[in-house]
């Protein structure tokens, strides 16, 4: 009998993740009762995914095939649980499984799962077995409105701070460029990046504005991978980069453009009204402010991709969430800032409000 290649699961084929770049996930209009007992145990195979990438497994694979056997024997893991898990993994064709017992990565999977690849996504699903931890707590914090993790992130491993600040330029390089190439930069000179991790959109910018130098401005934790990333692409020389904590320090002043990439949905509405303050005594007069997010209509159910960030803002903050178009204009106006407009729509985090000092 002629062996068929595996194909993705029902759970993968009906609940497509909705990665940024992507158009927003379709879902049937009704669900049905088998729908809703795929979703209650929809975790099974992405928790499968997860914790091979956290084994490194696809790596260790890379370029050759291993029994259970020899991967256990050099990396002192349990066999039969090895054995579970990459037969598993080998059912949803995440791994191949010769006639010999030995175990290898699919090309087309390798280039994006194998750590230092040029294409990997591996940072992203990192950063994924992060927020298993985060959200498994959200049933407490709405039962009782109680969250430690923002507490335990003081004290977050180094490993942890690299996979997030990773995934997010994993994302940044698909949308960056598309944002930057959407805006007239030709009437900015100097621009500040807050919160701007590992420098894509700095980068992004600077490759749309020749003329243009840039601030890049973080936590002393994050921007030594900024450093590292801008050298590669190129931009160190136009860069400043300035440690500091935006909820603490003032920032760099004598710009003209300041942008925040995905750092308003981190915060309550007041700890934004100090931010934007922050951002508006950092400006010339004249400067602009540019904020890329989610900003959500006013029944906060579209776009759903923002209704479903909201939740993890919950699990992860202490105070964060998606806002309205409304709420953003109103908190940027209480600090100074007038012509709030939204210069780009979208529904994937790739939506651009501006206004000018």
């Amino acid at each position: 009998m002629e062996k068929q290649a595996p194909v993705p699961s029902r759970f993968c084929s009906r609940l497509k993740l909705d990665f940024i770049g992507e158009k927003e996930p379709k879902m049937s209009q009704e669900w049905t009762r088998d729908d809703l007992l795929i979703l209650g145990r929809g975790f099974m195979v992405p928790r499968i995914f997860l914790t091979a990438a956290e084994l490194d497994l696809f790596t260790k694979l890379k370029n050759k095939a291993l029994s259970v056997d020899e991967l256990c024997s050099k990396e002192g893991w349990d066999r039969r649980g090895l054995t579970i898990l990459m037969d598993a993994l080998a059912a949803e064709g995440l791994l191949s499984r010769n006639p010999d017992g030995k175990y290898s990565v699919p090309e087309p999977i390798a280039k994006y799962l194998v750590r230092d690849e040029e294409n990997s996504i591996l940072p992203m699903i990192l950063h994924g077995c992060h927020l298993w931890q985060s959200w498994s707590n959200i049933t407490r914090i709405v039962t009782t409105g109680e969250n430690t993790y923002p507490a335990e992130r003081k004290t977050r491993p180094k490993e942890e701070t690299e996979a997030f600040i990773l995934a997010m330029d994993v994302v940044g390089k698909l949308v960056a460029p598309m944002i930057a190439d959407s805006l007239d930069l030709s009437g900015y000179s100097k621009m500040l990046d807050v919160g701007g991790g590992p420098g894509t959109y700095t980068t992004a910018f600077l490759s749309k504005a020749p003329h243009m130098t840039a601030t890049l401005f973080d936590l002393p934790e994050v921007v030594d991978i900024g450093r590292k990333r801008l050298t590669e692409a190129g931009f160190v020389d136009r860069v400043r980069i300035v440690t500091g904590d935006y909820t603490k320090d003032d920032l760099p002043p004598g710009h003209d453009l300041a942008l925040l990439s995905a750092v308003i949905h981190s915060n309550s509405r007041d700890s934004n009204r100090n931010l934007f303050r922050n951002v508006y005594k950092s400006l010339e007069p004249g400067g602009t402010i540019l904020i890329r997010d989610h900003f959500m209509d006013s029944t906060r159910t579209f776009p759903a991709a923002g209704a479903i960030f909201a939740v993890n803002m919950l699990a992860a903050t202490s105070g964060g969430n998606t806002y309205t178009f409304e709420e953003v204009k109103e908190d940027l106006e209480s600090a100074g800032f007038k012509g709030v407009q939204m210069i780009r729509e979208g529904q994937n985090m790739d939506q651009v409000v501006s206004a000018v000092k």
